[in-house]
């Protein structure tokens, strides 16, 4: 625009000048007195120097222009450092947030996503490495969106944990509608439904997890519980399966072991009762005020089950000649891999019959190859034991987090279908991982 007004200008002046300079040369050949020349030429120079003033003030204003322009660069670059900078600011509140275990799978993919941002590629690897499932959406997100929403990740409602305010049903059911494979969400809406005695609710949270495959042994107990609510208090069908479950991933939950007992309790077992009971005391602290409980229970089932006062039975001796026996190595390949002092879970499994192992040995590797014998005595369940069994699969696995439940990076290795009863030592070769 500048440069048009300039040329218009120019035209002008050029214009005039042209007009006025014919007018004076005709004027000088009429002119009979030196003293009217002098005067005309007096004339042209001032046209001449009033062009020439116009001419400098249209150039001066475009230069001013652009030095206005040049002058205000600076300041469109300063939104760009201003978000860079809150960029940084919001990442390092997500990085906080995260480290104090508030976080969502959602949000380790948004933390991955910001470092990709801003080029810190290794950081994203590692921060994907806690997530379980990449969320589409968030791999679309601008810088400006990222940011947006990071400031939102630090500023909503943490998740609730011993040390924070707790979220409301109301919050966690808006999470799990946004994030339907947010099992932290789901397990938290389930307790809560729980505690306001919502046990259909609590089913349903709960069923969301089974279908996640991201039940544990607490959450296992937990359902039976429900389910049993549900059905009149009966620990039957599903509720006892769940237990099952349950103590499959953990042979200690206490609540899966208070089940367990009452289950047995239920069905008028109470001398497999009484078993329970007596796991059950001795996994809970001695200063636990439910000891004070399970010793009238005890005494209870002590009656019913005919014995003398202050006796129980003791569990299960193992049946003459019913063990198996062999070593587990590791392939030379995978052996780096194994620190010393891992865990080695040794498992018998029914072959045709599903349900918890018939026996479990648990051992911390120091050298190769583990010696281990399994036996009744070994089991988990009382009415499952190996003697009752005559196809088993022995499986053996090297623990990456040291639980029972196996997990993504575990060594393992299966036997083929064998017979308890024929006593043949058993040689395993630990060669596989999970994916």
């Amino acid at each position: 625009m500048t440069g048009i007004w300039g040329f218009v200008a120019g035209a002008i002046v050029g214009g005039v000048t042209t007009l006025v300079a014919v007018w004076l040369r005709g004027r000088a050949r009429v002119a009979v007195f030196p003293r009217q020349s002098v005067l005309l030429g007096v004339a042209f120079v001032g046209v001449l120097i009033a062009a020439a003033l116009v001419l400098y003030a249209t150039i001066g204003s475009r230069s001013t222009l652009q030095r206005d322009t040049v002058g205000t660069a600076p300041a469109a670059d300063a939104p760009q450092g201003a978000a860079a900078k809150s960029m940084d600011a919001a990442v390092a509140a997500l990085e906080a947030r995260l480290a104090r275990g508030g976080g969502s799978e959602a949000d380790w993919t948004l933390l991955a996503q910001a470092y990709e941002f801003q080029g810190r590629s290794q950081d994203a690897q590692r921060a994907r490495a806690h997530q379980i499932t990449p969320s589409a959406s968030l791999a679309q997100m601008s810088p400006a969106a990222l940011l947006a929403a990071a400031d939102e990740v630090e500023h909503r409602a943490p998740t609730a944990t011993s040390s924070s305010p707790p979220v409301s049903s109301a919050e966690l059911q808006v999470r799990t509608q946004q994030n339907p494979r947010d099992a932290q969400a789901w397990a938290a809406l389930a307790e809560e439904r729980r505690k306001q005695r919502d046990n259909a609710g609590a089913r349903d949270a709960l069923q969301q997890l089974i279908a996640l495959h991201a039940m544990t042994a607490q959450t296992w107990a937990d359902y039976a519980d429900v389910l049993a609510s549900l059905n009149g208090g009966s620990l039957a069908g599903g509720a006892g399966e769940a237990i099952d479950k349950a103590l499959a991933l953990d042979p200690a939950n206490t609540k899966a072991l208070w089940l367990k007992a009452s289950q047995a309790h239920e069905q008028q077992q109470f001398s497999t009762a009484l078993q329970w009971w007596k796991k059950l005391r001795a996994a809970l602290p001695p200063d636990s005020p439910d000891l004070r409980i399970i010793e009238g229970n005890i005494a209870e089932d002590t009656q019913l089950a005919g014995l003398p006062p202050g006796t129980a039975p003791a569990a299960a001796a193992p049946t003459a000649g019913v063990q198996i026996s062999g070593t587990v190595s590791i392939d030379t390949a995978l052996a780096a891999r194994v620190a010393p002092g891992s865990t080695l879970f040794i498992y018998a499994k029914a072959a045709d019959s599903p349900g918890p192992p018939l026996a479990v040995l648990r051992a911390a590797v120091s050298g190769w190859p583990v010696r281990f014998t399994l036996d009744d005595s070994m089991a988990m369940v009382p009415s499952r034991r190996l003697s009752q069994f005559d196809k088993v699969i022995i499986e053996a696995r090297i623990s990456r987090s040291g639980q029972a439940a196996p997990n993504s990076g575990d060594l393992f290795t299966t036997s083929g279908v064998l017979t308890p009863h024929d006593g043949k030592p058993l040689v395993l070769v630990i060669n596989r991982e999970i994916s």
